[in-house]
């Protein structure tokens, strides 16, 4: 703990919540538990004795009516960062590294919405439902999954969530099983599991090999349609980080030749001038 910061936690006496309020579960396997049988996400509440924003979240935003009534769709836990080893794998194993931070999981654990840092009674509300929201969604899909492992809807949806939230292993995973259930699906979507996973293998990976033909793959799959210049510039970024500036170019170009209208043409033609500029 930082000295300033662990001071001032001694002052304050150790962490307290103020009655009433959000009603918080204490055990984490009980909480995990219950979410379950409730067929209901988990509100997360990570913090530290030390966390000033933290105490500021127990004596304002968890206090408010109607945070407290929206919090009822969700099963509320708190896990402190620095607390028994338990909590502290939690915490480690979702990458809190900043306090406060708020998660919503479903009861299965994958991540729905995170919020890091304060925020006041007035916002949080519509958080709560915006994560009330997404964790129907993420629910949806896993029971999709439960009766049909190979259900390729199901399986790009959730995986394109994750991939959202940033949780990229799992994502990939998912991806690949729907690439290789996805023959029948619409084209946007076949091109979009294709684009999703080689920026996952270009940027983790650096494997420019299974990138291109991922890329070139989604591109020949008919009919043509608004995906194509994304995969294109996905296409041209990863001839760069391969040393293939001449492909690279010619890729951009293709953009802008041949997608003119489109959002992703300006950037390509930034990436050609930012290309000569290097010459």
């Amino acid at each position: 703990m930082i000295p300033a910061l662990a001071a001032i936690a001694l002052l304050a006496g150790p962490h307290a919540e103020p009655a009433g309020g959000v009603r918080w579960e204490r055990n984490w396997e009980q909480a995990v538990k219950k979410a379950q049988a409730a067929h209901k996400p988990l509100l997360i509440d990570f913090w530290a004795d030390w966390c000033g924003w933290c105490r500021r979240l127990d004596r304002t935003t968890y206090l408010d009516p109607t945070v407290v009534r929206l919090a009822q769709e969700f099963v509320a836990v708190k896990v402190n960062t620095e607390g028994a080893p338990r909590e502290v794998a939690i915490a480690a194993r979702y990458e809190v590294g900043t306090l406060p931070t708020i998660l919503f999981i479903s009861p299965s654990g994958r991540p729905v919405h995170r919020l890091t840092g304060y925020q006041g009674p007035g916002q949080f509300p519509l958080t709560l439902e915006q994560a009330r929201v997404s964790a129907a969604k993420v629910m949806a899909w896993e029971a999709v999954l439960e009766r049909s492992p190979g259900d390729a809807a199901a399986l790009l949806g959730l995986a394109s969530h994750l991939f959202d939230q940033e949780a990229y292993a799992e994502s990939r995973g998912l991806l690949d099983r729907a690439i290789h259930a996805d023959a029948q699906r619409p084209a946007p979507q076949r091109k979009q599991a294709r684009l999703l996973l080689a920026v996952m293998l270009k940027t983790y990976d650096e494997n420019f090999v299974g990138a291109e033909a991922l890329l070139k793959e989604g591109l020949a799959i008919a009919p043509a349609g608004e995906m194509d210049p994304s995969l294109l510039y996905a296409l041209g970024k990863t001839y760069l980080a391969w040393g293939r500036r001449d492909q690279a170019r010619a890729t951009f170009q293709e953009i802008v030749a041949s997608h003119a209208e489109s959002p992703v043409a300006q950037k390509a033609r930034e990436t050609l001038v930012a290309l000569d500029r290097r010459h």
